[in-house]
Formats: C-alpha cells, sequence, structure tokens
C-alpha cells in the first residue's frame, strides 16, 4: 500500500495528550497501516500570568498618560484660543469705539426708492406688495433698493442699521453715477458698490468675480457702518456682540451714498430696515449681548481686498 494513498487529517489536541496514532484498514485485502505521532511537553508551555500582567499594566500605564497628555494639550490651545478671542472682542470694541466718534446723521431719499419701498420719516424702509404710484424719476432704482440724501468724498463717517429680523437685506455704500435702471447687477466693487449681504444666516461680500464668505455665531441684526474716504477702506460692526465683522479695502473715486436693498423672496422679509441713531443707548443695549465668538471666514484674491481683524496679533 505504501505509495498509492496521502492522508492528511487535522484535530485539536489537549494538554497531556501523551500520543496521537492513526490506523488505515483495506476492507478487501483486510490489511491495515497504522502510523503514531509521540507529542511533548514543548509544546504546551504554560502562560507566564506574572509577564501578562506586566504588559497589561504597562499598556494601561501608556494609554493613561496619553489621556493625560491630550487633556493638557487641549487644555492648554483652549486657553490659547480663549486668549485670543478675549483680544480680538477687545481689538473690536475698540475700534467701534473709534468708529463712533464719526457718527453723522444720515437720512433716505424716498424720490430714489424702488416704488415697491415706503420710505418713511426719512429713516425708515418698508416694502409695499404692490408697487406706488411715484412720479418718474432718473435717481429711482428700478431694483429694490434706496441710497441716503448724504453723499461722501472725503473724510471719516458711521451709522448704523437696523435690519431687524428680515432673512435676507444688503447695507453699505455705493457710487453716486451707479447705473440705476438696471434691474440685476453684480453688487461688487467692479460696479460700484461695497455691500454687506445678509442671506438666511449667511453673510458674504460680492468681490467680482468671487465671494467672501463670514459665518458669525452671533447673528447681526443690527450693522454699523464705518467709511474711511482716504483709507479706501469700509468696515462693518456686529452691533449685537460689538464685533468686527469685516473690513474691505478698495480705491474709492466719486462720491459714495449709504445703500440699502430690501429683496423679498418667499415672504423671508417682514419688519422695517431702519438707520439708527447713534448714542451711548447704543452701546448699552449691545453690552449684554455681548459674545466670545469671532466668524470663521474663507476668502479668495480679487481686484479689491478684503482685511479681517480676526489675525494673529503680529500679523495685524
Amino acid at each position: 500500500m505504501h505509495g498509492l494513498f496521502d492522508v492528511e487529517i487535522s484535530l485539536t489536541v489537549q494538554e497531556n495528550a501523551g500520543s496521537i496514532s492513526c490506523s488505515m484498514q483495506h476492507a478487501h485485502l483486510s490489511q491495515e497501516v497504522e502510523s503514531r505521532v509521540q507529542i511533548g511537553d514543548t509544546f504546551f508551555e504554560p502562560i507566564s500570568w506574572h509577564l501578562a500582567t506586566k504588559v497589561l499594566g504597562i499598556l494601561c500605564c501608556g494609554l493613561f498618560f496619553g489621556i493625560v497628555g491630550l487633556q493638557i494639550f487641549f487644555s492648554k490651545f483652549q486657553g490659547k484660543i480663549q486668549a485670543e478671542l478675549d483680544w480680538r472682542r477687545k481689538h473690536g470694541q475698540a475700534e467701534l469705539r473709534d468708529a463712533r466718534k464719526h457718527a453723522v446723521e444720515v437720512t433716505l431719499d424716498p424720490e430714489t426708492a424702488h416704488p415697491q419701498l415706503c420710505v418713511s420719516n426719512l429713516k425708515t424702509v418698508t416694502e409695499r406688495k404692490a408697487p406706488q404710484d411715484v412720479p418718474h424719476s432718473e435717481k429711482r432704482f428700478t431694483r429694490k433698493s434706496v441710497v441716503a440724501s448724504q453723499s461722501f468724498q472725503a473724510g471719516k463717517h458711521y451709522w448704523e442699521v437696523d435690519g431687524g429680523h428680515n432673512k435676507r437685506w444688503r447695507v453699505g455704500v455705493c457710487r453716486d453715477d451707479v447705473d440705476r435702471r438696471k434691474e440685476y447687477v453684480t453688487l461688487s466693487p467692479d460696479h460700484g458698490y461695497w455691500v454687506l449681504r445678509l442671506n438666511g444666516e449667511h453673510l458674504y461680500f460680492t468681490l467680482n468675480p468671487r465671494f467672501i464668505s463670514v459665518f458669525p455665531r452671533t447673528p447681526p441684526t443690527k450693522i454699523g457702518v464705518f467709511l474711511d474716504y482716504e483709507c479706501g477702506t469700509i468696515s462693518f460692526f456686529n452691533i449685537n456682540d460689538q464685533s468686527l465683522i469685516y473690513t474691505l479695502t478698495c480705491r474709492f473715486e466719486g462720491l459714495l451714498r449709504p445703500y440699502i436693498e430690501y429683496p423679498s423672496y418667499n415672504e423671508q422679509n417682514g419688519t422695517p430696515i431702519v438707520i439708527c441713531p447713534v448714542t451711548q443707548e447704543s452701546e448699552r443695549e449691545a453690552s449684554w449681548q455681548r459674545a466670545s465668538t469671532i466668524p470663521e471666514t474663507s476668502n479668495s484674491e480679487s481686484s479689491s481686498q478684503a482685511t479681517t481683524p480676526f489675525l494673529p496679533r503680529g500679523d495685524v
């Protein structure tokens, strides 16, 4: 039979088995072949529980110190972030206090308002469902916009706008010579607009051909606008928490006017937009709403520059 058969078998052997035999018998020839394997003790070396305990202890210690190290790291990191937030908040509040020293009287010009916009007391703009019967004027916008009677060609000027609980608005400045007959226009510096937009909870600026987005944790309902003509900057402040939202930098030319657009889509707007008086009450009103929150921003290169105070101190 040798050389005619190959046999393979597997089985689990218990400790102290000693030996294992395997026999094969031919049914017709009445022949039997047996193979025996002797199993030594070296196959069953006992586990050292002392060693296992040491290894387990080392692993537990490593895990413990790793967790403690991570906690210390994140605690220090959180402390640095909080310190940076505190500094940024104070920096923004200081800039706002300085800007308020240049507060000016701003009144809306009804002759420039879209027929569906109603201007009352020269400070408040609301939307009507149907257009009003208004006299024709080359100054009037075909978009739902209105500008101020005041124009600026030099100096520093600050004013505040209350957007209420509206979901959409545009606030800023525009050149006096913009095309007011165009119904659809990109509100960008290339077209003479420096505007902060609110769409839902999303704030952004339009800088052709790209956008700069700002995501404040404290939603602004009241906006401060600070124009520094000679420096070529326009800054937007969140009066709710007295933080600086963003500063746009550009070279201004010609007359600039305060600008408000009151877009309404699916009745998301419903409350008036108001030019607010700038008083010490504004600061007291905002003080209880202050929060140590800073918007996250994402921006792209453009012909106009945009700067934000939310940078490390060495970069400011």
